[in-house]
């Protein structure tokens, strides 16, 4: 047992408990997308308390009062620069990442077809609702609120 949690995707690992201890750490670990938000808090930015104490176990929803603190950020990025450059890394970083997620759902199609994929997902369709996945939700979203 994982203390309180018991993520299914780590069971895998319950007979190896060196590689299960490393994966719960990592699991219960802040993300990317934690620890930038910390910093833009230390950094003097409007971020709730109520996400910098998130349980990160917790998948990331769109913070929708993030959107303002960012908007202030891409409007005034000469002021912000550094920060700023720091939310473009992390897009970046997401078109690459959604970049391989549609190679893969292409690829399963490609050799598998429509067919139940490995380790009991739905295959295709699994990947396929995967691209509607972001992992930084609040740098697009500014995108439609910057310049109104």
């Amino acid at each position: 047992m994982l203390g309180n949690k018991h993520p299914r995707m780590l069971e895998v690992f319950a007979d190896d408990a060196d590689a299960l201890a490393l994966l719960t750490e990592v699991y219960q670990a802040p993300s990317v997308h934690d620890e930038f938000l910390r910093y833009l808090h230390r950094q003097g930015f409007d971020i709730p308390l109520s996400v910098l104490e998130r349980d990160v176990t917790e998948a990331w929803v769109l913070h929708p009062e993030l959107v303002h603190t960012f908007r202030g950020i891409y409007e005034n990025e000469t002021e912000n620069w550094t920060v700023y450059e720091a939310c473009e890394e992390l897009v970046d970083l997401e078109d690459n990442f959604q970049l391989w997620r549609f190679r893969h759902l292409k690829t399963v199609q490609r050799i598998i077809g429509m067919k139940p994929g490995t380790g009991g997902s739905s295959g295709a369709g699994f990947l396929q609702k995967a691209l509607e996945l972001t992992f930084f939700p609040e740098l697009f979203a500014v995108r439609t609120e910057v310049g109104r």
